[in-house]
C-alpha cells in the first residue's frame, strides 16, 4: 500500500475525529472541574472505536456493493423531502420555551449521570457510558461519510483482507486520538483550569436552555437548507 493512501486514510480519519462520538461527548468529562475522570473517558471512546471497526469490517466483508447504496440515499427525493421536514420541525421547535426547557433539563440530568455527579454507582455510571456511546455511533451511522470513503479505498487495494481490518481498527484509534490528546492536556494543566471550568461549567448549566435551542435551530435551518437546495426548491 502506497504511502499516499495511508495519508489520505489518516485524513479521512481526523475528520471523523470531530464527530459528537468522538470529540463533542468526551469533552463532557474534559470541561468537568477536578480530575480528568480517566475511566469512563477511557470506556467511551474505546467503545466507539470498536463499534466502528465493526461496522466497517462488516461493511467491508459484505462487499463494495453496501457503501453505494448508503451513499444513494442522500440523492432520493424521498429521502430529502424527509430531511427537509425534519430540519423545519426541528426549527420550529426551537423556538419553544417549554420544549427547550424540558430537553435542556433531561441533558443535564444525562450530563450529570454521565459524569457520576447524580450519586450513582460505578456500575450505572459504566453502563450510562456505554450505552450513550453506542447511540451517539447509531445516530453517526448516515453521516460516517469520510469512514465509508475509507472503506472504499481499502476495499480498493490489493492488501491482504486482514491487513484492511486491521487498518480499520488503526482508523478506529485515530478516530479517538485527539480526544486522548486533549484529556492529557487536561489532566497536566490540573488545578491552573480548575476555576475557569468552574465558572464555565455553572455558566453552561445556568445557559442551557437557550444553548439547546441555539443547537435545534442551527442544525434544523443546515438540514432543511441543504434539502431544499437538494430539491431545487428555490431554483429560478
Amino acid at each position: 500500500m502506497e504511502l499516499t493512501t495511508l495519508a489520505v486514510l489518516v485524513g479521512l480519519a481526523l475528520v471523523d475525529s470531530t464527530s459528537i462520538g468522538t470529540l463533542v461527548i468526551p469533552l463532557v468529562w474534559l470541561l468537568r472541574p477536578g480530575p480528568v475522570a480517566w475511566r469512563p473517558l477511557l470506556v467511551f471512546l474505546a467503545t466507539v472505536a470498536a463499534m466502528y471497526a465493526a461496522i466497517g469490517a462488516v461493511l467491508l466483508l459484505v462487499g463494495q456493493s453496501v457503501a453505494p447504496v448508503l451513499n444513494g440515499l442522500g440523492d432520493v427525493d424521498a429521502v430529502r423531502w424527509v430531511q427537509l421536514v425534519l430540519g423545519a420541525g426541528l426549527f420550529a421547535v426551537a423556538f419553544s420555551d417549554t420544549v427547550m426547557g424540558r430537553l435542556a433539563g433531561g441533558a443535564l440530568r444525562w450530563r450529570d449521570r454521565l459524569r457520576g455527579d447524580d450519586g450513582s454507582d460505578e456500575t450505572g455510571v459504566g453502563r450510562s457510558v456505554v450505552a450513550t456511546a453506542a447511540v451517539a455511533v447509531a445516530v453517526e451511522v448516515p453521516t460516517m461519510l469520510p469512514y465509508l470513503a475509507a472503506i472504499g479505498i481499502l476495499a480498493a487495494t490489493d492488501v491482504a483482507v486482514g491487513v484492511q481490518l486491521g487498518l480499520l481498527g488503526g482508523y478506529a484509534v485515530v478516530m479517538v486520538g485527539p480526544a486522548l490528546a486533549l484529556a492529557v492536556v487536561r489532566g497536566a494543566a490540573g488545578r491552573r483550569v480548575e476555576a475557569p471550568l468552574r465558572r464555565l461549567d455553572g455558566w453552561l448549566t445556568r445557559q442551557a436552555d437557550e444553548m439547546t435551542g441555539w443547537v435545534f435551530g442551527i442544525v434544523g435551518f443546515l438540514l432543511a437548507g441543504d434539502a431544499a437546495q437538494a430539491l431545487e426548491l428555490f431554483a429560478t
